[in-house]
């Protein structure tokens, strides 16, 4: 390799490497350093900042002017819970909006140290696309929880060590950001979509 070959490739590589120190940056202070949460006068939920299955970020203002349906749980998720509410509120939209996606269902992994990107965004992908996951440091999931009245409960299990209650109920947010209502995480999807009908047709004239 020629000199000016070999500076390329030094340059290259450096550009490279801190791209990679970038990412890993932000991930870890998206991770360490919480924010300062706003109710926006809501009685239930409100603001968020969340790191994504890409280790970015991502906040309630990502998805403003649209629908909000945020479960808590995690990707060990207790009695396997999870999984069956998310795909029973996927089922449930396509119901009611059929080819639109005006609706997001935000999934807080409680369990940040095993919810690593990657594993959120397999996890997402099982279900469906409209699922985004994000997760937090443990005492910003703490203050997040609190603000969307969800419990946070650690379970003994022999297989994975613990796993992660889910959330009883689907937080319901308005575009702008306003709190309508809550949708049982155990219902079917039928139910769930009668329930989505009674709380988004207003707003939406039908």
């Amino acid at each position: 390799m020629t000199p000016a070959g070999k500076r390329i490739a030094l340059m290259t590589f450096g550009v490279l490497a801190l791209a990679a120190a970038g990412g890993y940056t932000a991930t870890h202070l998206a991770l360490k350093h919480g924010v300062q949460l706003n109710t926006y006068g809501n009685e239930v939920g409100g603001s968020f900042r969340l790191m994504d299955s890409t280790t970015g970020t991502m906040t309630d203002q990502t998805f403003r002017n649209r629908w909000m349906l945020v479960l808590f749980g995690a990707t060990h998720c207790a009695e396997d819970a999870c999984a069956p509410a998310l795909r029973n509120m996927s089922a449930a939209l396509d119901q009611v909006e059929g080819g639109r996606h005006n609706a997001v269902i935000i999934f807080v992994s409680l369990d940040p140290d095993r919810d690593d990107a990657e594993r959120l965004r397999q996890y997402g992908e099982s279900i469906g696309p409209r699922v985004v996951s994000g997760t937090a440091a443990p005492f910003a999931l703490a203050d997040l929880a609190k603000e969307y009245h969800a419990p946070i409960e650690k379970v003994p299990d022999p297989e994975w060590t613990y796993t992660m209650r889910m959330s009883p109920q689907f937080v319901v947010m308005g575009p702008e950001v306003r709190y309508k209502g809550m949708i049982d995480a155990r219902a079917d999807s039928a139910h769930m979509a009668e329930d989505l009908r009674r709380i988004m047709q207003p707003q939406n004239g039908g």
